[in-house]
């Protein structure tokens, strides 16, 4: 069995990291937004739906799944047999989320297109990183909750950090698979 649940805030690189296993240890991949989103960015889904869909992934033996929710993802938390956590200074995910709008806005698919809505989503995901625990969706939250899972979390606070879990877990995975 091999499940893996990233989290971590906006621009930490979540999505990258989970695109990676994936591919490299052949594990279906599930992107939280997907779930919690019509569309993964339209109007929140009901947490009935939302529900059903995480039960689904979290019966499954293989998968790897990403996301910022808590609460709503016990689930994920519970079954996985580990949970990395993209713990990133604000100014490295600050700076991605930049280069991901530009990337983007080049390609012709940014579905938040425009300066003013860039603003206001980097002005919105700093709160993440430099709020207090009392807010749902923080940094602090994301520590207190994730506290309760210490026996198999992985906290990355440094891109090689990000780098040295990877390697560290597919040759662990690979090597049980054997």
């Amino acid at each position: 069995m091999t499940r893996i649940h990233i989290i971590g805030g906006p621009g930490s690189g979540k999505t990258t990291l989970a695109r990676r296993f994936s591919t490299r240890l052949d594990l279906p991949f599930y992107e939280l937004d997907i779930i919690g989103w019509e569309g993964g960015f339209g109007s929140e889904r009901s947490p009935e739906a939302r529900l059903h869909d995480i039960k689904q992934i979290a019966i499954h033996p293989y998968w790897v799944t990403e996301g910022s929710f808590l609460g709503w993802t016990e689930e994920l938390f519970r079954t996985a047999d580990y949970i990395i956590w993209l713990d990133l200074p604000w100014p490295i995910a600050a700076w991605r989320i930049i280069l991901r709008h530009a990337r983007a806005s080049l390609a012709g698919n940014n579905r938040h297109r425009g300066l003013l809505k860039l603003w206001r989503f980097l002005l919105g995901t700093r709160g993440y990183y430099y709020s207090k625990a009392g807010s749902n969706h923080t940094r602090g939250k994301a520590a207190e909750y994730v506290a309760t899972y210490g026996n198999k979390l992985i906290q990355c606070r440094r891109p090689s950090d990000v780098e040295t879990c990877f390697n560290d877990l597919v040759t662990n995975v690979q090597r049980l698979s054997l």
